[in-house]
């Protein structure tokens, strides 16, 4: 019973370890992650199936539900479907009443996968690991009850059976989790120093030349604007000085995103009314929706305080920045959202478009310096977005769905 308690462990583990082994080093795999989670989780879950662990009273148990929870959790939702309707049929093919227990119970926990796991990917490391340890011994609950009350066994066979399976469901989804979010997290440092290293070169330009630029651009300004009040200058030379002017007034916002880029991080922090700096800046950019033909729906799941720390102006900066952006990339006469909730750690603010959506290419670049999905962006109003939330403690999460729109979603720690 022990060498196949450990034939589990290694038929769930090591195809993990193989799956981020080649996606690791061969970056033309990631687009495919899905496809190759599910067929990872897939092989485990066949090969749980078709060895067992045998208990001495005659019951036998196996742990093919990690993997399945796994590809549903870290795959997506019809990766998860194709590897539920693959057990139940392999599960078929193997005979005996047992299946009925499977259909059950794995129906529920489908249910409450399909229902409470929608936001899985923004759960924080603690959350995740208690909502998936919920989820299996619920499950693990599931499939010892309905066999006792399909098959029916005695009271201390029933306790030894519940005791030991409960436990091992358990330990190898912690171990499981733990190894992918491990990955991930590393994973993440990594983008993260190579952003940090971009924004430092970009900073340490803007830093050397801004202030240079700077001088000069105030002084043609100046002229400018002289120009424009005389009275010897025609009319339709006055229109040509206003487009100059406008254009030097969009150089300047520029340069200042170089410095903010070179100086994320300013002086003045304090505590952040999120709830009220997110309607402001709402009815604030309404008028702009209206201008370009999109809606602009406000929603709060709470009607609790939403605080957090950081500064006021800066935080204005990046939700200017985003929803402008969601209003100019959505489609005419349709829709941009934002809602705004919280759990016991953190404030989530989420930004939703209806625009064409991002892929998978564009997401991983979005908030990297110069990189803009719009003709006549820099790239830079994300990137300084990207780098206040991060000196906030915060995250700023991407999803899309191509044809349908994008979500935004800025994570920040409670104050």
């Amino acid at each position: 019973m022990f060498i196949k308690l450990l034939l589990q462990v290694v038929y769930i583990t090591v195809p993990i370890l193989i799956y981020y082994a080649l996606i690791r080093n061969n970056a033309s795999l990631k687009r495919y992650h899905s496809i190759l989670l599910g067929i990872i989780c897939g092989i485990s879950i066949l090969l749980c199936m078709s060895f067992p662990i045998s208990f001495e009273t005659g019951y036998i148990m196996d742990l093919r539900t990690v993997p399945w929870m796994i590809s549903f959790l870290y795959g997506n939702i019809s990766t998860g479907i194709i590897l539920t309707i693959i057990m139940l049929g392999y599960r078929i093919f193997l005979g005996g009443i047992g299946m009925f227990v499977v259909f059950i119970a794995y129906s529920i926990t489908l249910l409450m996968i399909l229902f409470y796991f929608k936001k899985y990917s923004q759960f924080s490391f603690q959350h995740k690991m208690k909502s998936v340890l919920t989820l299996t011994f619920i499950n693990s609950l599931l499939i010892v009850s309905s066999i006792h009350f399909i098959f029916g066994f005695s009271e201390s066979h029933y306790l030894l059976f519940y005791t030991v399976f409960t436990f091992m469901q358990l330990l190898l989804t912690w171990l499981t989790v733990y190894m992918i979010e491990t990955f991930r997290e590393n994973d993440r440092l990594q983008l993260e120093m190579q952003n940090s290293e971009k924004l430092y070169i970009v900073g340490q330009m803007a830093a050397s030349v801004a202030h240079e630029i700077r001088n000069p651009m105030t002084v043609v300004s100046g002229f400018m604007q002289l120009l424009y009040q005389s009275d010897e200058i025609p009319l339709k030379h006055k229109e040509h000085v206003k487009i100059m002017t406008v254009e030097l007034e969009r150089a300047q916002a520029i340069i200042n995103d170089y410095l903010t880029l070179a100086k994320p991080q300013a002086d003045k922090m304090e505590k952040i009314d999120v709830k009220e700096q997110t309607s402001l800046i709402s009815q604030t950019l309404s008028s702009y929706a209206l201008m370009n033909g999109v809606d602009l729906h406000y929603h709060i799941k709470s009607d609790e305080n939403f605080y957090t720390f950081g500064n006021p102006e800066k935080m204005q900066q990046v939700l200017v920045n985003m929803i402008k952006n969601a209003i100019e990339a959505t489609l005419n006469k349709k829709a941009v959202t934002i809602s705004l909730s919280k759990d016991n750690e953190y404030i989530y603010i989420d930004i939703t478009d209806q625009g064409v959506g991002l892929s998978e290419d564009e997401i991983k670049k979005i908030g990297t310096p110069f990189y803009s999905t719009k003709e006549k962006g820099t790239g830079l109003g994300l990137s300084v977005s990207f780098s206040i939330i991060r000196a906030m403690n915060g995250q700023i999460m991407t999803t899309s769905d191509m044809g349908k729109g994008t979500t935004f979603t800025i994570k920040l720690p409670q104050y």
